[in-house]
């Protein structure tokens, strides 16, 4: 696949997003419900966000012609036929949103709020966010036997291991760099693709490797294994700076049982967000959250997703990074939830 081209998870042809409501006040049997194809765009193949993207894909759609849902069971949003994209990145996934080539997607706070609050000299895009889903923790692992390394502030004079330049993990450790006080002069910075960070770190390459994401579960699992250690971001004025720096990022507790050998573990973590384009319309947008919102298919979406946990209910309309659509206020508003959103940050003077 092509960098930035998105691929249909089941190679439907996707349509001109368009919602047409059944006329006011006639007659159930007489209704038709038009058919309305969305696409739901997702990260790589074997990524948790795209997992995610097919999840919701198959919970919302509902074709034509079918019998009334069973109250009992899931059931999606009469009428719409969904289907989840690959993107090899989230730029190329923020553009294909933007230009409407798919309805909503499955992206990253960070690329969202960067998108919305750091527009290079181009119009900002209106997306908004239809739900939180879930979180990316901010995993920081060090080399073993080096205790004095095990904070931000004993980086000095060391190589640390991000993702490439530009990538959210870069990113973060250059946020938690200036946090805890460590100019950023005084690090060497590798920056590495996929699977080289690890390879890094066990070669000594690097004495500290920064990665976000559960897709690092098993990599930072396996350094642990290793004896490498997983640092704790207990809090203080410092993580303080980070979480204000960076409003995407929220307090996280990596629990015990999450990999091996792994005590209690304070951390940071970035949500990761259903994020809708400019063209869909408040009206389904608020039809589709209600359905992946619905306990029956809640249910069926933790057994899709699983092993990775979604966010609670009562915190999925908390923290969105850019403004909630008009059809979720109203969703959130009618079923005595909360809303929010991050306004963008002043600009430095």
């Amino acid at each position: 696949m092509a960098a930035g081209g998105g691929k249909p998870f089941i190679g439907a042809c996707i349509a001109a997003l368009a919602f047409a409501a059944p006329a006011a006040g006639a007659p159930a049997a007489a209704r038709s419900v038009p058919a309305t194809q969305i696409a739901i765009g997702g990260g790589t193949v074997d990524s948790a966000a795209f997992r995610w993207a097919s999840a919701l894909s198959e919970i919302v759609s509902r074709p034509p012609g079918l019998p009334d849902c069973d109250p009992s069971a899931p059931c999606g949003v009469p009428g719409i036929i969904a289907d989840a994209q690959t993107y090899d990145d989230s730029s190329a996934l923020l553009k294909a949103l933007a230009d409407g080539r798919i309805a909503t997607a499955v992206v990253p706070a960070l690329e969202v709020f960067r998108a919305q609050c750091l527009p290079s000299g181009a119009a900002q895009p209106a997306f908004s966010v239809l739900k939180n889903l879930y979180r990316q923790p901010l995993y920081v692992v060090v080399a073993s036997g080096q205790p004095a390394i095990a904070q931000p502030k004993g980086w000095s004079g060391k190589t640390v291991a991000t993702g490439v330049a530009g990538s959210d993990s870069a990113l973060i450790a250059s946020a938690l760099l200036d946090a805890y006080g460590l100019p950023r002069d005084r690090v060497k910075t590798l920056r590495l693709a996929p699977g080289q960070e690890t390879a890094a770190i066990k070669n000594g390459a690097a004495a500290v490797g920064i990665f976000i994401g559960r897709s690092f579960d098993a990599q930072v699992g396996d350094l642990l294994r290793h004896g490498f250690t997983l640092v704790s971001l207990p809090d203080s004025p410092e993580r303080r700076r980070l979480l204000k720096s960076m409003p995407t990022l929220e307090v996280e507790a990596i629990q015990p049982d999450t990999l091996p050998s792994l005590p209690p573990t304070s951390a940071v973590a970035q949500l990761v967000s259903w994020v809708a384009g400019p063209g869909l319309d408040p009206a389904l947008a608020e039809k589709l959250v209600a359905a992946v919102s619905e306990p029956h298919n809640l249910a069926r979406i933790e057994e899709l997703v699983d092993p990775v946990p979604p966010v609670p209910e009562g915190e999925a309309f908390l923290r969105a990074p850019v403004p909630l659509a008009d059809g979720v206020k109203r969703f959130a508003a009618a079923n005595h939830r909360p809303s929010g959103s991050i306004d963008c940050p002043p600009p430095p003077h």
